[in-house]
């Protein structure tokens, strides 16, 4: 063997393509759920499935379940063969881990065909309480988790920092409970993207992949009078290609493009870092795209959605990722 033979096999293993999963948030079609007659989770699938998506995540929260668009045995049924139809793996998003709710969505998820359910804490309380009342009811729910084939992830959402998430799903310790990383979410509690990165890495399987930029908000609110403001993806600030292969070299291969264009959420951190996505240099203003007139959030939301997916993908290929069913 040549002393160059070994640097060519590293070579050509670095030029291997990295394979993953893309899958779509059904959050980033709020608007054409809402306010577009006919647009429901059916179409929302045959539109992922035209565009080249692995699979679908399906907001199921409230009453009504939202995005999902009924409550019946036959309705989940009916989109279980639906996506199975495309080949769309399904993942279901629901909120509060009380035991009740969880183990009615685990059930939902199951009839629906998802194999993972993402959740986030709904309670009210001090830091260590929040931990520990997820812990307690997560911990419980693992086991029906397990029982059902669902993967529970909880998500950095707009509670808690990478730290206290890691903490978590370390204590509860199963693998039927995980963490979703979101991109751009511990911005809303003064923690930068990549310090929280670092802190769930080791516990994530799920991710929400979207782009945020911060702006002054009209309406203050303490303890800051900023907010995170949603654009489409590749017009903010994140690091999102950086983010996206640090997320595959810890092992994730699964991720989902959401398009959080006109979405505000209120800064809940009186001090921020001094780090890029925290830059007011990016030419956005303070958009709540609900605000806006009907055809005017759609036209806004399908155009969003077709920039930043179209920049999403020249991105990942020049980055060495292949979309792979």
């Amino acid at each position: 063997m040549t002393s160059a033979e070994p640097a060519s096999a590293a070579l050509a293993e670095a030029a291997e393509p990295k394979q993953i999963e893309m899958h779509v948030h059904s959050f980033g079609m709020r608007f054409h759920f809402t306010r577009l007659a006919g647009f429901d989770v059916f179409r929302f699938i045959d539109m992922a499935a035209a565009e080249g998506f692995t699979g679908v995540n399906v907001s199921a929260n409230g009453p009504g379940y939202r995005d999902l668009g009924g409550t019946t045995p036959e309705h989940f049924e009916r989109v279980r063969a639906h996506a199975e139809e495309r080949r769309m793996r399904l993942e279901l998003d629901t909120s509060d881990t009380r035991a009740d709710n969880m183990r009615t969505m685990l059930g939902v998820a199951e009839a629906c065909g998802a194999d993972t359910l993402r959740v986030y804490t709904k309670y009210s309380g001090t830091l260590r309480e929040l931990i520990d009342w997820s812990v307690r009811d997560l911990r419980d729910a693992a086991d029906i988790a397990a029982a059902r084939g669902v993967l529970i992830v909880i998500e950095n959402h707009e509670e808690f920092q990478g730290d206290a998430l890691a903490e978590i799903v370390g204590r509860i310790d199963s693998p039927w409970v995980r963490a979703l990383y979101d991109y751009g979410n511990s911005q809303m509690v003064g923690e930068d993207p990549l310090v929280a990165l670092h802190a769930m890495g080791p516990h994530v399987s799920r991710v929400h992949l979207k782009d945020h930029v911060i702006v002054a908000d009209p309406r203050p609110r303490a303890p800051s009078t900023l907010a995170v403001q949603g654009v489409a993806v590749g017009d903010g600030l994140l690091p999102i290609i950086e983010q996206t292969l640090r997320l595959y070299d810890l092992g994730v291969r699964r991720f989902c493009f959401e398009n959080v264009w006109g979405y505000t959420a209120p800064v809940r951190a009186a001090a921020l870092p001094a780090t890029p996505p925290f830059s007011m240099n990016h030419g956005h203003s303070f958009l709540d795209a609900t605000a806006l007139p009907a055809q005017q959030s759609i036209a806004g939301e399908a155009a969003a959605f077709r920039r930043g997916w179209d920049w999403l993908r020249g991105e990942l290929t020049a980055a060495g990722f292949v979309i792979a069913r």
